[in-house]
């Protein structure tokens, strides 16, 4: 803060009219203090100097000891004072501050007299992040992480947030209390006087940069007039003699050119020039996934409407039904026959102190469920933002191909809400590799939180990290195990069947597969060389993931099961489904919906399902397996392809941990 009266003004009146009385007027800013130095004011250094106060202003020597303004001081005692008021003015002028010098026979040599104008400048936030605004916090200027931190916090809802998107943001109003209800707060706290000091101005504040990526909201009674946005970075506080409380809204999470700071400044400025300033800081939200092991809310479907997954949808009912979920199958208006409703989309969340809102995060994918998410999703529980690229989309690129972790602690680091996983591409095994679009890489990495990691799914045709892996709860010590999909176990287990005598039992029995019968025996499967051969090296591909997940997840081969499953190869030297993949279920606390696999069958029972049943059960999981072949699979997918599940969020607040991991990430 500059020093508001200035010295030089006073050399140069004293130079003119040297024992005469001089006015002046200025402002002071209300408990920040104003330093004087009397030695630039007094006609001679052997001066002695006394004061006259009116109103309520503290007046105190170099030596930070308040004055006793009834007593003359040599000037050599007290070179210089400081200012300091501790209330705000309502009308001008109210205080005024008398600066008399006399020699040491007591004769007045000159006289200052100050007027002053106190003036509160305040912007207040709510630093403790305890869902109050409270008075000029001392860190509501800077942000600090975890539970004793500080730092105000705002969240991101709205759908301007497009990356090389034609689409137009149209809202310079705020729409109700829905708007409210996910809006963040800040009070410029009232000034003083109504009337300001000739030449003073009170103005609010942001960069250019940042005028891309909030809304402030004024007049909020008023229907939330945008007082602030992308086209004005500055507004001139009006009404000094009311506290005014004003909206803000995030249009942007973190990204890989905005770390999610933003800086509000209010400003006091007179005859142009700023004299004083208030500041303070927000971090935006990070957009946050959910891992299975938090409990669900409501599973989406797609109802598809040639019927053919009508059966699926009531299988999938029962199930969603017995973990006390919502099933919510989407209407054909809202999907134009898109089945793949995971693709599409991912349900995560966001959070500020009292807030809470679920966000879409839309792929760009860009098929039949493409405007799903804007004209059925959301409201006012439903936010959502999405990544394009000027690059085209590739199926890697899609949300079958993104996971998240249950929480894990890695060599002592700590990620309580979980790793993000997607998959990419191996060039050494790759001739035309494909990687998920670098928009959607950087905004992953953006939000932190979840320190993402990127493993290998490009060997798949399709490309998923949801067809060879998943995580289902577990009753040990971290929660959770590992599920991967595993060519070796099925061929163990027909082998197994082939030494039992079961040779003639056939997979796929019954159904049909590119308008043939699927039907296929074990021992056919076993004399298939050339299956053989594929499945080793997608087995090898599976490893390279297991080995980078057991390091970056910290776990054991304790902590992983492997699930049966067969690939074969797609005729461009990827790999596809052999039969319905198990991995690729869905999660509803301890229920499981898994693909029915139509595994052989030994006395009624399915051998697979038998299997998967051994292996799971004894973790509290209940296995309900749904016939996807027609719906799902026959396309190429499965259950957890065609679903979508909202869930709640981690018990614990992002901005309450001490983020370790940022530079293991």
């Amino acid at each position: 803060m500059r020093n508001l009266l200035q010295v030089e003004t006073f050399n140069e009146l004293h130079s003119r009219s040297l024992g005469k009385n001089r006015d002046y007027e200025d402002i002071l800013v209300v408990d920040q203090p104003l330093q004087i130095s009397l030695k630039n004011l007094a006609p001679s250094d052997s001066s002695i100097v006394s004061f006259k106060i009116q109103g309520e202003i503290e007046v105190y020597s170099s030596a930070n000891q308040l004055i006793d303004t009834q007593t003359p001081v040599p000037l050599k005692q007290t070179p210089n004072i400081t200012l300091i008021a501790r209330t705000f003015s309502d009308r001008l002028k109210d205080r005024s501050l008398q600066i008399t010098f006399q020699d040491v026979a007591g004769r007045q040599l000159s006289q200052v007299q100050l007027k002053l104008t106190c003036l509160r400048i305040c912007l207040d936030v709510d630093a403790d992040r305890d869902g109050i605004i409270e008075e000029n916090n001392p860190h509501k200027g800077d942000w600090q992480w975890g539970v004793n931190g500080h730092g105000a916090i705002l969240v991101t809802t709205t759908d301007r947030d497009l990356v090389h998107s034609d689409s137009e943001y149209n809202k310079n109003n705020i729409k109700g209390l829905l708007d409210l209800k996910d809006s963040s707060f800040m009070i410029v706290r009232r000034v003083g006087s109504k009337n300001l000091p000739s030449g003073c101005e009170i103005y609010l504040s942001i960069s250019q940069d940042t005028a891309k990526r909030i809304c402030i909201y004024d007049e909020i009674d008023k229907s939330g007039y945008e007082l602030i946005g992308s086209k004005r970075t500055t507004a001139k506080i009006k009404d000094t003699d009311r506290d005014i409380l004003l909206a803000i809204k995030g249009l942007s999470y973190p990204d890989v050119d905005f770390d999610g700071m933003v800086e509000i400044t209010l400003n006091l400025t007179k005859d142009g020039e700023t004299i004083y300033s208030d500041r303070v800081v927000f971090r935006v939200a990070p957009w946050m996934m959910t891992p299975n092991t938090l409990p669900p809310i409501t599973v989406f479907v797609s109802r598809l409407s040639t019927g053919v997954n009508k059966e699926f949808i009531e299988d999938l009912r029962k199930v969603v039904g017995k973990a006390k979920v919502q099933l919510d199958p989407v209407p054909l208006e809202f999907h134009k026959d898109d089945p793949w409703m995971r693709d599409e989309i991912e349900i995560g969340y966001t959070q500020a102190p009292g807030k809470f809102i679920h966000v879409v995060l839309d792929s760009p994918r860009d098929r039949g469920l493409d405007h799903f998410a804007k004209r059925k999703l959301i409201g006012s529980d439903f936010g959502y933002v999405i990544r394009k690229s000027r690059r085209p989309a590739t199926k890697l690129d899609s949300f079958g191909n993104l996971e998240v972790s249950p929480p894990v602690t890695v060599k002592g680091v700590s990620y309580p809400f979980g790793r993000l996983i997607f998959g990419g591409t191996r060039q050494d095994i790759i001739q035309k590799p494909r990687r998920k679009l670098k928009v959607l890489r950087d905004f992953f990495f953006a939000q932190k939180i979840q320190a993402p990691l990127e493993i290998f799914s490009d060997w798949l045709s399709v490309g998923h990290i949801d067809e060879f892996m998943t995580f289902v709860p577990a009753p040990h010590p971290k929660g959770f195990q590992l599920l991967l999909a595993s060519p070796k176990k099925c061929y163990d287990l027909l082998y197994r069947l082939r030494d039992e005598g079961h040779s003639h039992v056939l997979l796929r029995q019954g159904k049909q597969l590119y308008k043939k019968p699927a039907d296929i025996s074990v021992a056919e499967v076993l004399d298939n060389q050339e299956l053989a051969h594929h499945n080793q090296r997608y087995q090898e591909h599976i490893n390279w993931n297991r080995e980078v997940l057991k390091e970056k997840l910290d776990l054991s081969e304790e902590d992983i099961i492997d699930i049966p499953a067969l690939f074969q190869d797609d005729g461009d030297g990827r790999a596809e489904t052999f039969f319905p993949n198990m991995v690729n279920m869905i999660v509803l606390k301890q229920h499981l919906a898994i693909p029915k696999p139509f595994g052989p069958q030994v006395d009624a029972q399915c051998q697979f399902e038998a299997y998967v049943k051994e292996v799971l059960e004894p973790l509290d999981l209940v296995c309900h397996f749904i016939d996807d072949w027609d719906p799902y699979f026959r396309g190429g997918g499965e259950i957890h392809c065609g679903t979508n599940t909202s869930r709640q969020p981690f018990a614990q607040k992002w901005w309450e941990i001490e983020p370790t991991f940022f530079k293991y990430s």
